[in-house]
């Protein structure tokens, strides 16, 4: 009688034991996980802010795109003008000799303005995107 109540008092002590053990390892399991967690959260908040910030340089890429193209198309109506004037006068030329010299300081303003606007559109881009 007093060995079975050993083995009760050992089993009850064994059992007390495993469920120490297992508590400890579930404790150590959630704690793991709520690092893993805590990591977890951080790194989505990282990337988070570098896609907005992705994003917000997108936005401003898009709207420099914008204002180029609208600059480019003035440019471009502007040089049709310039040339249209050129072959107006062109055609003066060659009915009065004296407009030759006007002939040839147009098509020097429209090579100026060509080649300014490409300088322009160089610089441009050069300024934005290598700071």
């Amino acid at each position: 009688m007093e060995w079975e109540m050993n083995l009760i008092n050992v089993l009850k002590i064994g059992v007390a034991c495993a469920a120490l053990v297992f508590s400890y390892w579930i404790g150590v399991q959630q704690g793991r996980e709520s690092e893993e967690l805590k990591n977890a959260r951080l790194e989505i908040q990282v990337l988070k802010s570098t896609i907005q910030g992705f994003r917000l340089k997108q936005t401003n890429d898009a709207v420099a795109l914008s204002e180029l193209r609208i600059a480019e198309s003035a440019h471009r109506n502007e040089l049709g003008r310039m040339r249209d004037q050129l072959s107006e006068l062109e055609r003066r030329a060659a009915k009065n000799p004296s407009a030759g010299k006007c002939l040839e300081f147009q098509r020097l303003a429209v090579e100026k303005e060509e080649l300014l606007r490409e300088a322009e559109v160089g610089l441009e881009f050069c300024y934005k995107h290598h700071r």
